[in-house]
């Protein structure tokens, strides 16, 4: 069986690149796509303590290269560490044809955690007083040294004499309810 020519077609031996770039902030423990304006579709932008990680899969080559790293398998990952402004070229050759696609990384300079974490403010307390009020209406000096309030402790009764005088046979709310209306009697 013969298939036709495609003569109209785009030649099929070129070679095809696929990328994603993900963003990773070690600090925050995070990854992410990164998602390029549609005007400047190879531009990506990090903050410094960032990483990128690009994922590419490449079809139809025979030789993969990025730059900065050499030769590469056709389906990869890899975690690059700009501390500025730089470009990665990813290449794949086969016998007829050559092709590059460039990502341009822009390191900018601001830590992503500078804004996150705020540092304790000082507090200083000043112990001058200032009384600016007539001396009849000054409020005298008072000091505590034992507290005013007394708590008294509850009363408790032990279940052996609350069910003293009572019938064992009893279910455990008929003597709950008999122990509530002595107590209310008492209590009156």
């Amino acid at each position: 069986m013969e298939f036709p020519a495609f003569a109209s077609e785009e030649n099929l031996n070129e070679p095809i690149i696929s990328y994603s770039i993900y963003t990773v902030d070690t600090i925050l423990h995070h990854r992410y796509l990164n998602y390029t304006h549609v005007d400047f579709p190879n531009h990506v932008g990090i903050l410094k303590g960032q990483y990128l990680e690009i994922d590419w899969n490449v079809i139809n080559a025979d030789l993969i290269t990025i730059s900065g790293v050499g030769l590469v398998k056709a389906v990869g990952r890899k975690a690059f560490y700009p501390t500025q402004n730089t470009s990665y070229t990813i290449t794949a050759k086969n016998k007829e044809y050559e092709l590059q696609q460039t990502i341009y990384v822009r390191v900018f300079p601001q830590n992503i955690t500078d804004n996150l974490f705020s540092k304790n403010p000082e507090i200083k307390i000043q112990l001058q007083q200032k009384n600016n009020l007539p001396e009849v209406l000054k409020f005298p000096d008072i000091s505590i040294k034992h507290p005013i309030v007394k708590i008294k402790a509850p009363t408790i009764t032990p279940l052996h004499e609350v069910l003293q005088n009572k019938i064992v046979s009893k279910t455990i709310s008929q003597k709950l309810k008999d122990y509530l209306q002595q107590t209310v009697k008492k209590n009156n």
